[in-house]
C-alpha cells in the first residue's frame, strides 16, 4: 500500500513537471548569441523601468529568477558598460500605453517580425494579459534581439512563495530557448 501511494505521488509530481507550457520565442539571427559571456539589467529609474508600473516585489522576483538561471548557465553579471547583453522584462497588465512604451524603450517592433532576419520558434504569439515578456537587448544597438513570452498565470490568491515559483519556472522555460541553448552550452 505504501509503495502504491509513493508511486502515485511520484507520477503526480512527474506529470505536473511535464505539463510546463512552451515559451514562444523570436530572435534576430544575425546577433552572435554564442559570444555572450556577461549580462546586465537596466538600472532602476531608467527609461526601461519607467515603462511599467510594477511592484518592487515582482521586479525583485523576476530579477532574482533571471540571475539564478543565468548563473546556472555560467553567465556573469557585469556592470551595464561591460555587458554583452541586457536582460529586460515586462508583465503584460492590459495597459497598452505601458506595453507600447516598453517596446519603444527596447526598440522592439512587432511589425518587423515578418522580416526575414527574425527567426520564430515555438509558435510565438502576441502576449496575452498576465504574460511575462523577456527580452535580450544588444547594448551596442540599444535594441531587442531576442524575445520570449510565457503566461505567468499568477492569481490574486497566490502567496509570494507561489508567485515566485511561477516566475522562476517561467524564466527557466524562457531562457532554455536561448539560441545557443543556454542550459547546454557551457
Amino acid at each position: 500500500m505504501t509503495k502504491s501511494i509513493v508511486s502515485f505521488l511520484f507520477l503526480l509530481t512527474l506529470s505536473a513537471c511535464s505539463s510546463n507550457q512552451n515559451a514562444g520565442v523570436v530572435y534576430h539571427h544575425s546577433f552572435n548569441f554564442s559570444g555572450v559571456k556577461n549580462y546586465s539589467f537596466y538600472e532602476r529609474g531608467s527609461s526601461f523601468t519607467e515603462s511599467q508600473n510594477l511592484l518592487d516585489a515582482y521586479r525583485n522576483a523576476i530579477e532574482i529568477a533571471i540571475e539564478r538561471t543565468m548563473a546556472k548557465s555560467h553567465f556573469n553579471y557585469a556592470p551595464l558598460e561591460q555587458a554583452d547583453i541586457v536582460v529586460t522584462y515586462h508583465v503584460l497588465n492590459g495597459n497598452r500605453q505601458e506595453y507600447s512604451k516598453y517596446n519603444k524603450a527596447i526598440h522592439f517592433c512587432n511589425h518587423c517580425l515578418r522580416a526575414s532576419a527574425w527567426q520564430t520558434e515555438n509558435r510565438y504569439k502576441e502576449p496575452r494579459l498576465g504574460s511575462l515578456i523577456l527580452d535580450i537587448v544588444d547594448p551596442k544597438k540599444q535594441r531587442s534581439v531576442w524575445r520570449s513570452v510565457y503566461p505567468l498565470e499568477i492569481k490574486d490568491k497566490d502567496n509570494s512563495a507561489t508567485s515566485n515559483e511561477k516566475i522562476q519556472q517561467a524564466i527557466t522555460v524562457m531562457l532554455a530557448q536561448y539560441p545557443s541553448q543556454l542550459n547546454n552550452q557551457k
